[in-house]
């Protein structure tokens, strides 16, 4: 029996308050369990029973100045091929993934240069308040998001953290666990296939061989992400908000790998749910067909 695959989007898109998002990032990623389930058994809900690849990514640089229609409509599109389970965006301070998600609300699209008819991709605070039908499967990374929340609330477990430097110190941990533990893996460097297994990889095709590059990059810039640090009576420590949150910088971009961060926060989201803790039956069983 095949093991069901389930796919998540992470999205960093610039925040701009001229409705234009300069540059950013779209992440896909599939996840399947560690073992072959029953037939009745429930998807666990524990993230160390789960592998989590991340298997797709565009970027879009400040030259291409993607509107908020087009980013809508790429985000659209790439559900259509891929079917998210849940999408995280980042909520952007300047307002940008505000204006991508009211766009994405919208029961006209423009998807791959022509105007389609879609299903409204809605989160659930605005979403069920503005569209009759749609698809509830957005979150936005921020405090107050119903799905954010239930991931990582404050310590009383009642609401969201206090701010949003301990929210993104929170979703940084997350990923970090995951890498350490194994559970998120990534795809082969592209440039080592291209030299050992270059039929292989060739075969892929040019927008395959383009999605793992950005993976590669992604990785490279998750490396170039560090905690700040501080001499103190010559030792080197960490460096804390005042609500105790650790600060990080970015030796270079980051948009990838934020975009990978929302991915898994996607995931995590998705788990904790609880929409879907219904037996898994053979026939709803599929295999990841490596679709890029």
């Amino acid at each position: 029996m095949s093991q069901p695959r389930f796919f998540f989007m992470g999205g960093d898109p610039a925040p701009s308050d001229q409705h234009r998002s300069d540059d950013g990032c779209l992440i896909a990623a599939v996840a399947w369990t560690r073992r072959v389930l029953e037939p009745d058994e429930p998807l666990p809900t524990n993230p160390h029973e789960w592998i989590f690849a991340p298997c797709y990514g565009r970027v879009f640089t400040a030259k291409e100045k993607l509107s908020v229609a087009l980013w809508s409509g790429m985000i659209h599109g790439l559900h259509q091929r891929f079917g998210f389970e849940r999408i995280l965006l980042d909520a952007g301070a300047g307002g940008g993934g505000v204006y991508i998600k009211r766009a994405m609300m919208k029961s006209e699209q423009l998807i791959n240069g022509a105007e389609q008819v879609v299903v409204p991709i809605c989160d659930q605070v605005d979403g069920p308040l503005l569209v009759v039908r749609g698809q509830f499967i957005l979150s936005m990374f921020g405090r107050g998001d119903p799905g954010v929340n239930t991931v990582w609330p404050d310590p009383t477990g009642t609401r969201s953290l206090a701010g949003d430097e301990l929210l993104k110190d929170a979703l940084y941990s997350s990923f970090k666990e995951g890498l350490e533990h194994g559970v998120i893996v990534f795809p082969p460097d592209v440039d080592e296939m291209l030299a050992t297994r270059r039929d292989e990889a060739l075969a892929w095709g040019e927008e395959r061989l383009w999605a793992l590059k950005v993976l590669d990059a992604g990785r490279k810039q998750l490396i170039n992400i560090i905690v700040e640090t501080k001499d103190k009576d010559g030792t080197m420590v960490q460096v804390f908000t005042q609500r105790g949150a650790r600060k990080f910088q970015s030796l270079g971009k980051d948009d990838i790998a934020l975009a990978l961060m929302y991915s898994y926060g996607a995931f995590l989201i998705w788990l904790r749910s609880g929409d879907w803790t219904v037996a898994m039956k053979p026939q709803d069983a599929v295999g990841f067909a490596g679709r890029g």
